[in-house]
């Protein structure tokens, strides 16, 4: 994943987007309270950045980075792919220190109960 452009790394990040947290009826309509909120992801292995915002319920792609994220997390590519896959939940990731979160804890918190329940 290193060696790929950042354009696939954008398409892969929303095909997985897509894949699981957008074709979740119920966790559509619980994004309407985020409306607004941005998120950044760094898979610090890869060295690579993504970043998501959320609008009208369902989660997007922010390409141009225009804005400023209200939550940043922290981790390598493969804690990002078992959170998004719900292979391991965001508790035990932070705890184990292998996820970081700043930022608003409140829309923090939310997203993480939203991902628990895909």
């Amino acid at each position: 994943m290193r060696i790929a452009p950042g354009s696939i790394h954008n398409l892969i990040f929303r095909f997985i987007l897509n894949k699981t947290i957008n074709k979740n009826q119920e966790v559509c309509k619980r994004l309407k309270e985020i409306k607004g909120k941005a998120f950044l992801l760094e898979a610090d292995d890869i060295k690579r950045s993504y970043c998501f915002y959320v609008d009208d319920g369902s989660v997007k792609v922010d390409f141009d980075r225009k804005r400023r994220p209200d939550v940043i997390m922290q981790g390598d590519f493969d804690t990002f792919l078992r959170l998004f896959l719900h292979k391991e939940d965001a508790d035990s990731l932070f705890f184990s220190r292998r996820l970081v979160i700043k930022g608003d804890i409140k829309t923090s918190v939310f997203f993480k109960n939203l991902l628990e329940h895909l």
